[in-house]
């Protein structure tokens, strides 16, 4: 089948390739597309050869897949060789590689990144219709009358034919060649769409589009400030519970120790002593026994109750003997009561009567 286009791709943009196919075709211009156009059994490389070979017209699908595909470079490096017209239609926003931006550089774009992508192809259509039409090449008079000639038979020269003076007339000349400068001068005043001159309402898009992201990226910039800043007032106010907390534990700890001191100032009665008689302080029973039982109830060791299962009581002697009777946790709470109790002055002995499980025996 006879063909003017061949439509270049990679295999990733098929869909937008057979739109692009489908669109030129309907108006009339003949496409020649893998693999559609390889027959069974061929060899898929020279038919793509031959492919090039026969067109007039390569539209490259340019995009991200295509920048990475090293058939394509091998297809438009071929068009290159054969002359063919080049035609990039940008399907994705990006560079060309540096091994097609060789080739394709220096050629005019159609931007087609901007939706619906049929509006484009249409416009493509049109285009190369009228590059198809004015780069026509002369018709070869056919050597048997009533026959049709090859459709790519080379052309025969002018030179060949009557000249065209006689078969048209000067003014039909002119006319011609005025034709094709207008026609020029048309498609150079609407050239495709440059890369990087979009047009003003794909600016106005992209602007917008950037606008938006900047909204969006502002408006999580402020709602990280916000979860910032009430992760930093919780810290702050956990921190002045914390001291505060602290502050009443110290407060609470100068009240025990200065009520401890004012009962042990009262638990001592000043003795005195007899005329020649040995001058002793005696202490208070009371006073020694309330004085240890606050340095245990500080801490924990002191049985309250009977509800209690853990503790001990104290029983203390006029001569400051202190008896600890009782249950404890283990030989460290034993150990720690039995110091407690020496502490308090005028405790002559300690006699600790204490049952601690770590003794006990299991049987």
């Amino acid at each position: 089948m006879a063909h003017d286009v061949f439509i270049s791709y990679s295999t990733k943009d098929k869909a937008v390739a057979e739109a692009l196919c489908a669109t030129l075709e309907a108006q009339g211009v003949q496409c020649w597309i893998a693999p559609r156009n390889i027959t069974y059994g061929s060899d898929y490389g020279a038919a793509i050869v031959d492919g090039i070979n026969e067109s007039r017209v390569m539209v490259l699908v340019f995009s991200s897949n295509a920048n990475a595909s090293p058939h394509i470079k091998r297809e438009v490096d071929r068009a290159v060789s054969k002359g063919l017209t080049i035609i990039p239609i940008r399907i994705e926003d990006v560079a060309p590689s540096r091994a097609l931006e060789y080739y394709i550089s220096p050629v005019h774009w159609l931007d087609a990144t901007t939706p619906p992508i049929e509006s484009h192809l249409h416009a493509l259509a049109g285009k190369i219709q009228v590059l198809l039409a004015t780069s026509e090449p002369a018709a070869p008079t056919p050597a048997v009358a009533g026959a049709s000639p090859p459709a790519h038979a080379a052309p025969r020269p002018v030179a060949a034919a009557v000249p065209v003076s006689r078969r048209f007339g000067l003014a039909a000349v002119i006319g011609g060649a005025v034709a094709g400068v207008v026609l020029g001068v048309v498609l150079w005043a609407q050239p495709w769409s440059s890369v990087k001159n979009p047009e003003p309402a794909r600016l106005a898009q992209i602007e917008a589009e950037q606008r938006r992201d900047e909204a969006a990226r502002q408006a999580k910039l402020d709602e990280r400030r916000l979860e910032e800043a009430a992760k930093r007032a919780e810290e702050t106010k956990r921190a002045e519970d914390a001291t505060k907390r602290g502050e009443e534990a110290r407060r609470a700890d100068d009240a025990r120790r200065a009520q401890a001191l004012e009962e042990q100032k009262r638990a001592h009665v000043p003795v005195v002593a007899k005329p020649n008689q040995e001058s002793a302080a005696r202490p208070d029973p009371a006073g020694m026994k309330a004085l240890v039982e606050q340095k245990l109830r500080a801490r924990g060791l002191l049985k309250q109750s009977n509800a209690d299962r853990w503790g001990v009581i104290v029983d203390i002697t006029t001569g400051g003997v202190v008896t600890l009777t009782g249950v404890l946790r283990n030989n460290d709470e034993r150990n720690e009561t039995v110091r407690l109790a020496g502490e308090v002055p005028g405790v002559s002995e300690v006699k600790p009567r204490i049952n601690v499980p770590q003794s006990w025996n299991p049987r």
